[in-house]
């Protein structure tokens, strides 16, 4: 068997794959069958309920969350001055942020992510097992590497539809040791490289059982790919690819809109009871394809919190913004359970004692959340691949060659998110069903990570975020239109361990306006 160094010459440390080495040891260890890699795969290569350092940041950078107007005490100030890093898009962010955790780490954590799926397909020749569990584990490494390195090139490299030609992202094919150091491919490389990662995926998974393309677990499945393609296609302004493949999630599988008319709401809180909303990332849910992540890795740069004026009540320095809130009409739905209410209470106050803070609104609700709005942390997973998705590409990829299938993919998805006997249907065309297609994709998607890497795609726009201390509004940071704060520096210490990568084009420090 060959000999494969789970080692990486841009990661600065390695999680469990250490343990999968030529056997020098009793306790390395060498997996021989392919069952041994699936099960590889789901410890070393997938997004669980625990891992942090992937989405940290996913949910930080947009125009959907804003500082709270109140008074709140600022007592950490390291943990403020973290936040502000982040929040003003400071080009030495990583260098100047002070944490010892993983919440600043997304280059080292994907590449040790993509480090997982690149072993399982180094191994799979050399290990014993069926053609179809063989395939099983390919499919899923393929579809995996794929998502990782799109959040990854989103993430360190402009824009494909403004600069493919841009550097993108080292790719790392391979799990064995390298004996030069990577350079960066270019934006336009690292999105050639995903689609056919996920052309492997879909090509492996279509070898399988019906029943097997589409299993009832939390593995990436078919449907999952597709919907992922389409994402990509969509980010690459590939319409007729993003329009094919949105339409197989929609048309081939069992996924159903989940009606938000049918939730019945509870008024009185209750410890130890969810709150009272819908679980989107539960597979209970009809429209969730896939759930992965960490719901707290999503809210650890934002979850901030610190007591009132009266030194006695908590509350959270970061809310929905209220351009986001001014996005729904009353009749929809989503308003109240998509938008969820922030409660406001004493430290381990009892459920009755939690007030709903009017007109303040957490940017997390899509994660399930204890009944005083805390993130579970740990213990469920964050974000989620849905159906809705799928109508909102579909919409976007055919509104100007087939704008009957447009305006039918927008009004089948608000006819489940508005209440009963409210008008849901809009009759737009042209550029306004454009523009009104990306509006409801920001009602539809808000706080499951996609903001950010949609602004990018609508021409980097200039957008503000205000600043507030105690309570007194200092002014705003500014983003300019295609400013280089679009695309994230990488920190200075993958750098000196990598000397062949080039800094990204820095945004100048922003002072408030």
């Amino acid at each position: 068997m060959k000999k494969i160094l789970f080692s990486i010459i841009l990661v600065a440390g390695l999680s469990g794959c250490s343990d999968f080495l030529e056997p020098d040891s009793p306790s390395e260890y060498v997996p021989e069958t392919a069952d041994a890699l699936n099960e590889m795969l789901l410890g070393e290569a997938y997004p669980k309920a625990t891992t942090t350092g992937l989405f940290s940041l996913h949910g930080a950078l947009d125009d959907d969350i804003e500082m709270s107007d109140v008074y709140i005490a600022q007592r950490t100030t390291s943990a403020i001055e973290n936040f502000r890093l982040v929040y003003s898009w400071d080009p030495e962010m990583y260098d100047l942020y002070e944490s010892g955790t993983n919440a600043m780490k997304q280059w080292e954590t994907y590449y040790q992510f993509i480090l997982g799926t690149n072993a399982a397909l180094d191994y799979l020749s050399d290990v014993t097992g069926s053609v179809e569990d063989k395939a099983y584990v390919a499919a899923q490494a393929y579809a995996l590497r794929a998502f990782f390195y799109f959040n990854l090139v989103n993430l360190f490299g402009e824009p494909y539809n403004y600069n493919k030609a841009a550097d993108g992202v080292p790719l790392k094919l391979a799990s064995g040791l390298s004996d030069n150091y990577e350079k960066r491919a270019t934006v336009g490389e690292v999105y050639e490289q995903i689609i056919k990662d996920l052309n492997e995926a879909e090509k492996n998974f279509l070898t399988l059982p019906e029943a097997s393309q589409n299993k009832a677990s939390y593995r990436i499945n078919l449907p999952a790919v597709e919907l992922l393609h389409a994402r990509v296609c969509l980010h690459m302004e590939d319409m007729e690819g993003a329009a094919k493949y949105a339409r197989k999630v929609i048309e081939d599988w069992d996924y159903s809109l989940y009606d938000l008319k049918s939730f019945i709401k509870v008024d009185e809180i209750v410890a130890g009871v969810d709150a009272s909303y819908p679980n989107y990332v539960s597979l209970e849910n009809p429209e969730t394809i896939w759930a992965y992540g960490n719901a707290s890795d999503f809210v650890s740069t934002i979850g901030l919190a610190d007591y009132m004026e009266d030194g006695k009540t908590l509350a959270y320095m970061v809310n929905a913004s209220q351009g986001l809130i001014d996005c729904f009409e009353e009749e929809d739905l989503r308003k109240t359970l998509y938008l969820v209410q922030e409660l406001r209470g004493a430290d381990n106050a009892q459920p009755k004692d939690l007030k709903p803070a009017e007109g303040h609104y957490l940017p997390w609700s899509k994660c399930i959340m204890n009944y005083n709005n805390s993130v579970k942390y740990n213990t469920v997973f964050g974000m989620s691949l849905r159906l809705s998705e799928a109508y909102l590409i579909l919409a976007e990829a055919v509104y100007n060659t087939d704008e009957e299938l447009a305006l039918r993919m927008i009004n089948e998805l608000r006819e489940k998110r508005y209440a009963e006997g409210k008008n849901y249907e809009v009759n737009y065309s042209g550029e306004e069903l454009l523009n009104f297609i990306r509006e409801e994709r920001r009602r539809e998607l808000c706080f499951e990570g996609q903001r950010w890497f949609d602004l990018r795609r609508y021409g980097m726009p200039s957008f503000k975020r205000r600043w507030i201390e105690y309570g007194d509004y200092l002014g705003n940071y500014v983003i300019e239109k295609e400013d280089a704060a679009y695309t994230l520096p990488i920190s200075s210490d993958v750098i000196e361990r990598n000397p062949a990568l080039k800094q990204n084009r820095l945004t100048t420090k922003k002072i408030l306006q």
